[in-house]
């Protein structure tokens, strides 16, 4: 696959003879395959001005039939191929790891498109127009390359031997055992990078299943390996709905947002209510203090309430104080019970507290209407004339609800947190063993 030679012509012989077995080998209009390799006895050799040269004669025990037939015919982007020949290649460091090349050519483009299979897994692979590409490092420190905005990790890096060859090249594919191959990925997109020396090609690639490969061509499943889960260049089963889902989500969290900005624009927040009280001792009460009642105050609802309580006189000590938000016309009650509490001191020459003077609730759904609060104050130490405490009360409507906001923001959010996390792992889970290939960063 490294060498991709132009053609002044289209027309090329109609074969030769095995030096070693005398089968006849079809060279498929190749104009210039000077390269065979015997489907009978393994032989791979060179064949210049009538001469024939034996470079490799493959083990039989490591040949294996091809699931294409050679000379098989097809339509690509409109233009017609012929398989002209087969290749099994096996990784340098790991004779476990193989996959097989089948090399389609364009007698009137004089154009290749390659289909590699890896565990019943099929790539398309042609050479890239663009060869500019530049590895970059990223901040994490893995290499990736941009291809046209697409972002592509490097994955795999390795060297490979051909363990079997059938057909015609017009290249020898024996010197591809010296090329160091790169492979960066964002499935189903692949960028393959072969260098020697300072010669560099790069080629893309692209995932395509069984089907769409007997869309352009007469072949039988039944020929085909079977498929091993999971695959290393296939996306995610979730791959097709990916894109739409995201951007979905996207324009539903860009509405949310616009709606909210758009109510807090039309329905404002607005202090509807501010006092301050002191607690007033009373012996007949159970709490020590009066029950305090605010003047009434207009609510413009439906809405939502925020009672905001301030207890500046809460020093080593706590208040609790039960709220009553009552509607004046029917007499609705509303309840909430705070309890203030600050304590502060010094401990081993060090300063702590615990505690906070001020408190919140919130009350939701409040319709329109004259209101009022019934206060009910219990302090830790009975209030006298001599020790007050007092506290701020303040009322404000169409207050901002982080809990309603957050627990939406979370229910649209979810669903692609979970479908990243799904895919991260799904991807991850296919790069870090080594039946894949070694990952290097150099």
């Amino acid at each position: 696959m490294a060498e991709i030679n132009d053609y002044n012509t289209t027309i090329g012989s109609t074969g030769t003879t095995c030096p070693e077995c005398k089968t006849h080998i079809d060279s498929y209009n190749q104009p210039k395959g000077n390269y065979y390799g015997c489907p009978q006895c393994g032989a791979f050799f060179e064949y210049r001005d009538g001469n024939a040269k034996v470079l490799r004669l493959f083990n039989d025990e490591n040949r294996a039939a091809p699931a294409i037939p050679l000379g098989t015919t097809a339509v690509i982007t409109g233009s017609n191929f012929v398989l002209v020949g087969y290749m099994r290649k096996v990784q340098a460091d790991d004779d476990e790891v193989f996959w097989n090349e089948y090399a389609f050519f364009s007698p009137g483009d004089n154009w290749y498109v390659i289909f590699a299979e890896y565990s019943g897994h099929w790539m398309e692979v042609w050479r890239a127009e663009k060869q500019d590409f530049e590895a970059q490092q990223s901040i994490t420190g893995k290499y990736h390359v941009i291809d046209d905005g697409l972002s592509l990790d490097l994955r795999l890096s390795y060297r490979f031997n051909v363990t079997c060859a059938e057909g015609v090249f017009d290249w020898n594919i024996l010197d591809d055992e010296e090329l160091d191959t790169y492979e960066y990925v964002a499935p189903p997109h692949i960028l393959v990078n072969e260098v020697r020396g300072d010669k560099s090609d790069w080629f893309r690639a692209k995932y395509i299943s069984p089907a769409a490969i007997k869309r352009v061509m007469d072949v039988s499943f039944d020929t085909f390996p079977s498929r091993s889960w999971p695959g290393v260049f296939n996306p995610s089963k979730f791959y097709p709905a990916w894109k739409p889902m995201l951007r979905f989500s996207g324009i539903l969290l860009a509405l949310f947002i616009c709606m909210n900005l758009f109510n807090s624009f039309i329905k404002p927040e607005k202090q509807v209510f501010e006092s301050t009280f002191t607690c007033q001792p009373d012996t007949a009460s159970w709490g020590n203090s009066k029950a305090i009642v605010t003047p009434s105050f207009q609510v413009e609802g439906p809405t939502a309430l925020q009672i905001k309580l301030r207890a500046n006189s809460v020093d080593n000590s706590w208040m609790e104080l039960p709220v009553a938000l009552v509607n004046d016309k029917d007499g609705k009650v509303y309840e909430v019970i705070k309890t203030i509490e600050y304590y502060h001191g010094t401990d081993g020459g060090e300063s702590w507290s615990e505690g906070d003077r001020d408190q919140e609730a919130m009350l939701s759904g409040i319709p329109s209407g004259s209101y009022h609060l019934n206060i009910y104050p219990t302090t830790e130490n009975k209030p006298t004339d001599e020790n007050q405490m007092s506290f701020d009360v303040s009322v404000v409507q169409n207050a901002f609800v982080p809990r309603n906001f957050w627990l939406m923001l979370l229910l649209i959010i979810t669903v692609p947190v979970i479908q990243v996390i799904r895919k991260y792992y799904y991807e991850n889970s296919k790069w870090f063993d080594k039946e894949y290939g070694s990952l290097t960063s150099e």
